[in-house]
């Protein structure tokens, strides 16, 4: 398990700060700048940073069968965190030592599920961003890009993204108007867009611009890309990075060919992450609900798919559905019986709808950020931040302040 330290700051009796690693290779960026680095100047404190077995350099297992993935979860994650920081605590320095976890999106589920199973190891906890709710549908997270380019966005923007996704529902219902599409969207010759898999996939791959802006943008991002939707509403045909063919310089929407070359016997973070959604946690991000502009092309069951053709038939619909029970069970989803966790969002990301927003009680508060995305909270103050992401940061660290008793 590789980790990151920094001592700077520290001084007899500070605490012990531990940023958790999530689905990705883990970088000591949060050791230099941040929430973290900020707590740590201003407590004295020491701060680590760990990498989440299989992201990364931190490798349990060489090979890349199914069968190596069997040792990725959530339940082994928690549980190596807690290795280390009862590694870190057997120095007498840090004796006295009170320990903060800190994580932002599914890292914020495993800050919030430290404190919950090892109380008397982690004193409190920062969960940014923390989808605490397993869920196999998640057709909330449309429903909110819908509700972002709706309030941020120009006025006739959602219409505009809607008229060109029925477009396209309209040229997948003949064969000419496919080859139409095909020569329009640039996409590869031998690909066959009337697999109904391979229709989804490009269905996906057009709202993921959309998508991206809602979880990571800000409210000039949303209206510059509706400005350019409007000037120009062919605007939205040059966003398809991720299945780019350079040698034949076209699109591959091809489902077995992804899941041959993307994921299957790839130990990638991205096929970890897909291990861990069909184990765990579902987040398939559908859309099912009649609130959103993208039509109804991109079912759960497209999903599942990836989760069987990927790992095997037992990946299906019951073995998600047991996964996802287990979870919510074990953590209590939305009413986790935790106290010194502080769940933080933004009102843009779509995450949110999945996380605690109102106080689940006086020592387990939400702070829930008007205008702000993603894990906007654990960064440091930066040009452009308004106010009310401002105010929330100094919120979160005076929280982590009282409850350790730190002296201002």
């Amino acid at each position: 398990m590789r980790y990151f330290a920094k001592t700077d700051f520290w001084k007899s009796g500070g605490p012990i700060y531990l940023f958790l690693g999530g689905e990705g290779e883990a970088s000591p960026n949060f050791l230099n700048t941040g929430i973290m680095y900020e707590l740590a100047k201003e407590t004295n404190g020491a701060m680590y940073a760990s990498e989440h077995r299989y992201y990364g350099k931190s490798m349990p297992v060489q090979g890349t069968s199914v069968e190596n993935f069997k040792y990725l979860s959530v339940y082994q994650a928690l549980e190596d965190n807690a290795h280390l920081l009862r590694i870190i605590k057997l120095n007498p320095i840090f004796y006295k030592s009170k320990i903060i976890v800190i994580g932002g999106s599914y890292a914020g589920n495993l800050a919030a599920w430290m404190r919950l199973l090892y109380p008397e190891l982690v004193y409190a906890a920062i969960a940014s961003s923390a989808p605490v709710l397993a869920k196999k549908d998640f057709y909330e997270y449309l429903e909110t890009v819908n509700e972002v380019y709706g309030k941020y966005g120009t006025d006739d923007c959602l219409n505009e993204i809607n008229q060109r996704f029925i477009q396209y529902e309209t040229m997948f219902e003949t064969a000419d108007g496919i080859e139409k599409l095909k020569e329009e969207e640039n996409i590869c010759n031998d690909v066959d867009m009337s697999i109904p898999e391979n229709k989804q996939l490009f269905f996906l791959d057009k709202a993921s611009k959309f998508m991206s802006n809602t979880q990571y943008g800000t409210i000039t991002v949303i209206k510059d890309h509706c400005a350019k939707l409007n000037e120009n509403p062919k605007e939205l045909n040059i966003y398809g990075p991720s299945f780019y063919r350079d040698t034949a310089r076209c699109y591959n929407y091809d489902f077995n060919y992804m899941i041959n070359q993307t994921y299957k016997n790839q130990m990638t973070a991205y096929a970890c992450w897909l291990y861990q959604t069909c184990t765990t946690f579902g987040y398939f991000q559908s859309t099912s609900s009649r609130k959103q502009p993208f039509t109804n092309n991109v079912p759960v069951e497209f999903y599942v798919k990836m989760c069987t053709s990927t790992f095997g038939s037992k990946f299906n619909d019951n073995f998600i559905e047991d996964g996802i029970e287990l979870v919510n069970k074990m953590f209590g989803g939305l009413r986790p019986n935790v106290t010194k966790v502080v769940f933080v969002n933004g009102d843009m990301d779509p995450w949110s709808k999945l996380s605690v927003l109102k106080n689940i009680s006086s020592e387990t508060p939400a702070i829930f950020i008007p205008r702000s995305s993603h894990c906007r909270d654990l960064f440091s103050n930066r040009e452009g931040d308004h106010e009310e992401l401002k105010e929330a940061r100094k919120n979160i660290k005076d929280l982590i302040k009282n409850w350790i008793g730190a002296e201002e």
